[in-house]
């Protein structure tokens, strides 16, 4: 397989549903595996433009928004808004994260459906729709519950099934009742505008059939085709009293919509539109030149949309550009069970992020990113080893040893190297072959394999440095160290070129430490670079890359999922509490008089504080103060928290501070008072 020439390529991620916040399951599957390919093809000099958004139509955001009496569109935003915040937390840099409900994707979706009637590829039919005489409106999609006709799951909504997967048409669904006030529905006959899928199963057959197992995986083609020859029915595209765009046709009703599956895939181009017009008009015509590759990260749930149904409809309007490339990841669990928001089983980004650095999170996730819909487990347990063992004690410590090393025997400068030997050769020889074999797996968005390539390559790399001892020769043999210390600077900068895509923070910081400027302007992975070092380059003086993962870290984590267990997704409007359940909580402000890091934890700092009396607390605060600045604050602290051992300390009380991502601010009073004042 070729490795990367110079091409224009569209990147897209699955559009995250507007509904609820993001979890760690999302970015797994989806959301860092496309950053990470994106930041790879730009450092090999190649253009690309990752773009995604919210998708905000259909009946579960309108559902949601009528339980908290505001407008869809207000509540879309107020996700729209939090799901951006999640992901750039994880290092996920978009050039364009927007939005379904805009006027670019109303004026594209429009063109869409109207090109399609003209071509002939849409049909209306009379049709029952269901209708609920209580409330008084037509029932779409989730408005409607029932039984699946096709495995016979209780309790799933009209528009697809959530246990076998299969996308299921208005009036398939067996013992249907109403959503909102469980009364069975009565049946009234309308008018429905269909895309006539049948007609494409001869031309989706051939396209996934010509599709190479580097651009589709082989059980996914496989899986799709099985549907084809199961036969296509027509779709049914429209959907009454809906949230989302008007149906453009003139026979269409005013209460008539297009069914959001329509719009939300047409979503990916108005979002790479608004990019164009704000950064370079003349790109718009990326979507429809043939050179344009346009590659979709998506999730194994929504396989049948995307490989079905939105390349049909790109082939029913015949002028943009046909998918090139689809990476499809299974799901991922938690501790070996189903992750699942509506049990508190999952871990939110916000809090992942917030108490560790993104780079440690992405490299872990990389090894369940294998573009494969075989499904995998996510452990703290296997998140702290791979960090600590692989992160630190190899890539990390290797990193900091060679650069430690020429600072303190080369005055800081890349050494000279002297003649090589054959061991020196062969070391040399894999050097200029690594990158060759990452980016093979890099092309291949099998970033499990990269990750572990790179672990590998770093072992042999520390093997080298260990077999030549060049903190010996560099007594009795200078050009050798000399020579043993070049070949090592040689393989770091390589190597972390290598890096940044998956860890992007400290892949930027290592290129600073070898004296190198900008990782991504500079392009190193573009064809006709060379990775070498200039001898005489000065060396900043390095500092350490990577801090291990304290065990009490992740006992933290296995005692927050056990209180998280039983209870539902965070809700935007909170659960009302009484005056009298509020003065259960004892919260006052404590002055700290004395503050020092932890012994043997890089995270906690034990405090003493005067509260209307002396007390210790323990604080996961050091990545975020330093036990000096700390000394003298005025805190809120719930003062009548069970005593909790912390490392071998006893914390009685919790501070109180406000967590936005990664950013922590402590809760402090704005004039100084007595030292145990209560807050009320």
């Amino acid at each position: 397989m070729p490795l990367a020439d110079a091409r224009r390529t569209i990147v897209t991620a699955a559009l995250p549903y507007a509904n609820g916040d993001i979890h760690m399951g999302h970015v797994t599957s989806t959301y860092v595996p496309a950053d990470i390919y994106t930041r790879y093809l730009r450092i090999s000099g190649q253009e690309v433009v990752y773009v995604c958004g919210a998708d905000e139509h259909g009946t579960p955001i309108e559902l949601a928004a009528r339980e908290r009496g505001v407008d869809p569109s207000e509540h879309a935003e107020y996700f729209r808004t939090r799901q951006l915040r999640d992901l750039e937390s994880m290092g996920v840099h978009f050039d364009s994260y927007y939005r379904t409900h805009s006027e670019e994707n109303r004026s594209l979706t429009e063109h869409f459906l109207l090109r399609m009637r003209e071509n002939g590829h849409i049909a209306a039919e009379w049709v029952q729709s269901y209708y609920c005489e209580k409330d008084r409106k037509y029932l779409p999609d989730r408005f409607v519950l029932g039984t699946c006709p096709h495995c016979g799951a209780e309790d799933q909504y009209s528009d697809g099934c959530e246990v076998c997967q299969r996308a299921l048409e208005p009036g398939e669904i067996l013992k249907p009742r109403c959503a909102v006030c469980g009364a069975p529905p009565v049946t009234r006959r309308t008018k429905h505008f269909f895309f006539k899928l049948s007609g494409f199963s001869d031309a989706l057959r051939a396209w996934l059939k010509g599709k190479k197992s580097e651009d589709v995986p082989a059980e996914v083609v496989n899986h799709v085709l099985s549907w084809i020859e199961g036969g296509l029915r027509d779709w049914d595209i429209t959907r009454e009293d809906y949230w989302g765009f008007r149906l453009p046709y003139p026979d269409a009703g005013d209460n008539q919509y297009a069914y959001v599956w329509v719009d939300a895939p047409i979503g990916y181009f108005a979002s790479f539109l608004r990019w164009a017009s704000l950064h370079d008009p003349k790109k718009e015509a990326w979507l429809k030149d043939p050179g344009t590759r346009l590659v979709h990260f998506i999730g194994k749930d929504i396989v049948q949309h995307h490989l079905i149904f939105w390349p049909a409809m790109l082939m029913a309007v015949s002028e943009y550009v046909m998918p090139s490339k689809y990476v499809v990841n299974g799901y991922i669990s938690l501790e070996g069970k189903k992750m699942s928001k509506s049990r508190g089983w999952y871990i939110p980004v916000q809090r992942a992020t917030s108490r560790y650095p993104s780079d440690y999170l992405r490299f872990y996730l990389a090894y369940k990113a294998a573009n494969a819909t075989g499904d995998s487990n996510f452990s703290w347990t296997e998140f702290q080893d791979r960090v600590n063992r692989e992160l630190a004690d190899n890539i990390g410590n290797f990193i900091h040893r060679v650069l430690t090393f020429t600072q303190n025997n080369f005055e800081g400068k890349v050494p000279k190297p002297g003649k090589l030997s054959s061991i020196d050769e062969q070391f040399s020889r894999y050097i200029d072959g690594m990158p060759h074999d990452l980016r093979q797996s890099y092309e291949l968005c099998n970033f499990s394999k990269v990750v572990q390539g790179l672990v590998a390559a770093f072992m042999v790399a520390n093997r080298y440095f260990n077999d030549k001892k060049p903190w010996s020769a560099v007594k009795s043999n200078r050009s050798d160290a000399a020579t043993t210390t070049y070949l090592c600077l040689k393989f770091v900068k390589a190597a972390v070129a290598l890096m940044y895509p998956i860890v992007p923070v400290m892949a930027e910081r290592i290129w600073e430490q070898i004296g190198e400027a900008s990782l991504v302007e500079s392009r190193p992975l573009a064809p006709g670079t060379t990775l070498g070092l200039d001898a005489g380059r000065p060396i900043p003086k390095p500092v350490p890359l990577v801090s291990k993962i304290e065990d009490d870290k992740i006992e933290e984590e296995a005692r927050w999922l056990e209180t998280q267990l039983g209870m539902e997704d965070e809700k935007v409007t909170q659960e009302i509490v009484s005056i009298e359940e509020f003065k259960k909580i004892d919260i006052r402000i404590a002055k700290v008089l004395e503050a020092e890091e932890v012994k043997g934890s890089r995270n906690l700092i034990k405090l003493k504080v005067d509260a209307g009396g002396e007390r210790t607390l323990v604080a996961g605060l050091a990545q975020h103060y330093s036990a000096k600045d700390m000394v003298g604050k005025q805190i809120a602290i719930v003062a009548n928290l069970k005593p909790a051992k912390i490392f071998g300390i006893e914390s009685k009380g919790m501070l109180l501070a406000a967590v936005d991502g990664s950013k922590v601010s402590l809760l402090v009073v704005d004039r100084e008072v007595s030292p145990g004042t209560r807050v009320e």
